[in-house]
C-alpha cells in the first residue's frame, strides 16, 4: 500500500473513532477507489456508511479478500439479526 494510502486508511479510522462518519467515508472512500484490495478500508468504511446494503457490501468485500476475518463475519450476522 502506497504512502498516500496508507495516511487516507489512518485518517478515516482515526475520523470514525471521533465519530466524524462524513469525513470517515469521504477518505475511506479515496482508498477503496484507489485499490478495492485492502480489506482494512472495507472493514473501517462498514462502521463509516449508514445504509445497510452499503454495509452489507463493504462487510461482504472484506470477506472476499480475507475469509477469516471475524469481524467482519460478526457484522453480517448482526445485519441479518436485524432483518437487514
Amino acid at each position: 500500500m502506497d504512502e498516500q494510502l496508507a495516511e487516507w486508511l489512518y485518517d478515516g479510522a482515526v475520523a470514525l473513532t471521533q465519530g466524524d462518519k462524513e469525513r470517515a467515508c469521504e477518505l475511506l472512500m479515496k482508498v477503496t477507489d484507489a485499490d478495492e484490495t485492502i480489506a482494512e478500508a472495507w472493514l473501517w468504511l462498514s462502521g463509516a456508511v449508514d445504509d445497510p446494503e452499503d454495509q452489507r457490501t463493504a462487510l461482504e468485500n472484506v470477506l472476499t479478500l480475507d475469509p477469516g476475518n471475524e469481524s467482519a463475519r460478526r457484522g453480517l450476522e448482526w445485519l441479518a439479526q436485524q432483518g437487514m
